[in-house]
């Protein structure tokens, strides 16, 4: 079957692509670009992003040519109609412009740590109640409390205590190495005392797994971009350099890295200057096993301006005829069709799908260049993006190339058989 652009409202299909759509045969058929109307986050990068009941949610950035950017976005994507303004601005009195900071959410509060404004960098710890839309700040004069952090990660530990575990950046202008936790109940901080370390390092990645921080790449006091992989036991703060298997990533920085079951999922990121990438590896944390399972693409848009002006032609000309030899199609934004996988590891509806049954579906968006999907497209290649999980979907969204911004917003469908299949050449 072709791929093909719907357009709703208009019987007639664009051929875009003419590739089959066979989850076995390629990595890309798992993307789309998911395209709104209305307002949307500006765009930019090295912003922090967070999931929360179903919603992404942006906060901060960069622009390079107009700064820090300011601003707490959030998506719905339970209820996200392709005919509404899905994003909303959420008012936070007190939220200023902040880029590569760092933000998890537990419950209904989300924690913002760190960042520049342009002209300073901060320890602050900011925490920002989604219900009330109201901000408070833990007060500083708190034992071992971090320095000016910058270009740091953070993740969310669940363990007796609910903790956020900080790791590396830029400590007032020197990279860094340490681990710094704040217990989310106590709003204590204290710095970790481990043994063994990683080299400092600025725009690394890092996730938690089975109460291990595990920490990939990034870049190093010579601007090196780095491939090493640890762990840090979060119960003993013990480091262990983990010597990995198969098809191990280039050095990058600036990329993301997400838990999906037992996989760790890494795209993108910078691996020269200038050079950015778009793709895939997953690293098995049971196997200590790298799998390359998406090549680096370069990335054109799926419409030609020659098919936009075939595509309003007939447009005009259904509008002219369409009550002599047309009927009005039902939108697919009213009565949205849910494309499933074939695969036998596909979520099943009613699990990880069961909210797009309902709403937000994966069909084939018109070929407009504001609305709608399109299918078997990935990112360009990027770094300073974000990704976050929700319902077995990776949402990637911004980051830059050759200091372009983005503000786009792209869904990866999660399938354990085909992160660990590695792309044929």
């Amino acid at each position: 079957m072709d791929h093909l652009l719907k357009v709703p409202n208009n019987p007639f299909e664009l051929h875009i692509d003419t590739s089959p759509l066979d989850d076995s045969e390629s990595s890309l058929n798992h993307w789309e670009e998911i395209r709104f109307l209305g307002r949307h986050p500006s765009r930019r990068s090295y912003h922090s992003a967070a999931s929360w009941n179903e919603k992404i949610l942006i906060y901060g950035g960069q622009d390079l040519r107009e700064g820090p950017q300011s601003g707490l976005w959030s998506l719905n994507l339970r209820e996200a109609y392709f005919d509404a303004e899905p994003w909303e601005e959420i008012e936070i009195p007190g939220l200023g412009p902040l880029c590569r900071h760092s933000a998890i959410v537990k419950d209904d509060k989300m924690y913002v740590f760190g960042g520049s404004n342009g002209d300073r960098e901060f320890n602050t710890t900011s925490v920002i109640d989604l219900n009330s839309r109201s901000l408070t700040v833990i007060p500083p004069e708190r034992p071992d409390l971090p320095p000016s952090l910058d270009s740091h990660t953070a993740c969310l530990y669940e363990d007796v205590a609910s903790s956020m575990v900080v790791f590396g950046g830029f400590a007032e202008g020197v990279r860094s190495n340490t681990v710094y936790i704040l217990n989310l109940s106590t709003q204590k901080w204290k710095r970790a005392q481990t043994d063994e370390e990683p080299s400092p390092r600025s725009n690394h990645s890092s996730v938690v797994y089975n109460h291990c921080l595990y920490i990939f790449g990034g870049s190093d006091d010579e601007g090196e971009k780095l491939c090493d992989l640890w762990k840090l036991d979060l119960r003993t703060y013990h480091w262990e350099k983990i010597i990995g298997h198969g098809q191990i990533p280039t050095g990058r920085s600036g990329h993301s890295a997400i838990v999906f079951k037992d996989d760790m999922v890494i795209f993108g990121g910078m691996r020269d200057i200038t050079k950015e990438t778009n793709d895939m590896f997953s690293f098995d944390f049971l196997t200590n096993t790298w799998t390359m399972f998406q090549f680096e693409f370069q990335i054109k848009d799926p419409v030609t301006p020659e098919q936009l002006e075939e595509y309003k032609k007939r447009k005009s000309i259904n509008h002219n005829h369409k009550h002599k030899t047309v009927p009005e199609p039902t939108s697919p934004a009213k009565t949205p069709s849910l494309h499933i996988s074939k695969s036998p590891d596909a979520s099943p509806v009613g699990e990880g799908l069961s909210f797009l049954k309902k709403k937000n579906s994966l069909y084939d968006g018109p070929p407009s260049p504001l609305e709608g999907r399109i299918r078997g497209k990935p990112p360009h290649p990027r770094d300073g993006h974000s990704a976050v999980v929700v319902n077995n979907f990776m949402y990637v969204f911004g980051g830059d190339r050759h200091q372009m911004p983005f503000n786009d917003l792209y869904a990866y469908r999660l399938v354990e058989t085909t992160i660990k299949t590695p792309v044929q050449t």
